[in-house]
């Protein structure tokens, strides 16, 4: 009986190694499974490693895949407006508050979060924390990213009623281990808006200011980003956001809009690649047409009664406000074409792209495509500021005195920086930065020094 199971061992021995010997001649493909936990890491890194390279469609993917970093694109800060609970009047404000979104790339422990101290000439004016949420890299789309990040965090608590220039400290709290480590800082220049009550005459009275942060020296930023199919959105808001099926090409752009309360219309888009006209395919409306989704946005109303036209009825109103707007372009990358829109790959060289509409030119956009068939990195990208994967700052363009879109030109960008107090640092983003046209005024003007 021993001697037959030996027999059976020794037979069940062999057919494993011969089953081994099969197998290693087989090349199994490897399941990606997704993870249900992040792991755990003893401290979050704080400076971001250089980017490196993947393929994916058959060409270069530039993809941050380790280190940590904030995504300079995604942060947006506005002033909320804050009242004491005990206070019953609904006119009654007892400043603002500081309302932040951020993401942080990487991959951090659950319930890590954000701590964002504004300031001012070294004077800590307010503190708040908020947990994170996070996005890990999904099993089936490797041409994605992990961060986690926080949008519309703020705190009522800690409100203000200063304005002007102030800094903003990001600092990140590991979940795992509860350790603080400044990730980013950035400058803010809140502006106040008065306002007056509904009353006319004698009971017209002054009512409680608002608030907003100034954008104008982000007027010339552009950025260009390749969204892989099944990929979110930049900011992922929204229908702009939502998931696509097919590589898409997208621009993200800032602007003090004319008219804040109607959105973004559709333009057409005309592009050339070393001069030289595309042709779209297709035929019909759909072929050029750019598609605008506005991601971000805040305005805030001036009113007064100080001219004499406006002691009774209405009185004066000058809106100012602030919107990121994506487009869509009619094209694709990392293909051959789906016979509907060319393939930004297809045509290495420097590109000229215009946005138009009704024959008027509203902004231009260069940048230069490599021979592997994607964009080369901005100089200021090189260590200045970091985006999203796939993401490139652009040269941007304005027509001259501004386009219709735009409410409000401020050329403060070369002095102030961009992304929130960021210096410019190479002569191709200061040229880009001084290309910012003048139009209208920085802030609301009363109605008794309309020219």
């Amino acid at each position: 009986m021993k001697r037959i199971a030996q027999t059976v061992c020794l037979g069940i021995f062999t057919l494993v190694l011969t089953n081994i010997a099969v197998v290693g001649q087989i090349k199994i493909p490897k399941i990606f499974k997704p993870k249900t936990e992040q792991p755990v890491q003893t401290q979050p890194p704080i400076q971001p490693n250089p980017p490196t390279s993947t393929s994916v469609n058959g060409t270069r993917e530039s993809i941050r895949t380790s280190g940590s970093f904030v995504d300079d694109g995604f942060t947006w800060f506005e002033a909320v407006p804050t009242k004491d609970p005990e206070i019953k009047q609904t006119n009654v404000y007892t400043g603002w508050v500081l309302k932040s979104s951020i993401r942080l790339m990487g991959v951090f422990p659950a319930h890590s979060a954000f701590k964002i101290v504004v300031s001012r000439a070294g004077s800590q004016v307010s503190s708040n924390r908020c947990e994170t949420s996070s996005y890990n890299i999904p099993a089936n789309n490797p041409a994605d990213v992990s961060f986690i990040y926080a949008s519309g965090c703020w705190n009522n608590e800690m409100a203000t009623k200063d304005v002007g220039k102030f800094d903003v400290e990001i600092i990140a709290i590991n979940g795992g281990t509860n350790a603080e480590t400044s990730v980013r800082k950035y400058k803010i220049d809140v502006l106040k808006i008065n306002r007056v009550n509904t009353q006319t005459g004698k009971l017209s009275a002054p009512d409680s200011p608002r608030y907003v942060i100034s954008r104008h020296a982000e007027a010339p930023v552009s950025i260009l980003f390749l969204r892989p199919s099944r990929a979110y959105g930049y900011v992922f808001l929204g229908a702009a956001g939502a998931t696509s099926i097919v590589n898409q090409v997208e621009i993200l752009f800032s602007l003090s809009p004319s008219d804040a309360a109607k959105p973004i219309p559709y333009g057409t888009m005309r592009c050339s690649v070393d001069g030289k006209r595309l042709e779209f395919p297709g035929s019909g409306l759909q072929a050029d047409l750019a598609v605008s989704h506005e991601q971000r946005q805040y305005q805030e109303i001036y009113s007064d009664r100080i001219a004499a036209a406006y002691y009774t009825g209405p009185s004066y109103h000058d809106e100012i406000g602030f919107r990121l707007v994506l487009v869509t372009l009619p094209l694709t990358y990392g293909t051959k074409g789906d016979g509907y829109r060319l393939s930004l790959s297809n045509y290495p060289g420097n590109w000229e792209c215009s946005l138009m509409n009704n024959g008027e030119k509203w902004r231009t956009w260069r940048w230069t495509v490599d021979r592997d068939g994607m964009p080369v990195k901005h100089p200021e990208q090189n260590g200045n500021v970091n985006l999203y994967f796939n993401s490139y700052l652009i040269d941007t363009e304005f027509p001259a005195g501004g386009s219709a879109l735009d409410q409000r030109l401020v050329p403060t960008s070369a002095a102030e920086g961009f992304f929130y107090g960021q210096k410019w640092t190479t002569p191709e983003g200061r040229a880009m930065a001084a290309k910012v046209p003048t139009k209208g005024s920085p802030i609301p003007v009363p109605s008794n020094k309309i020219k």
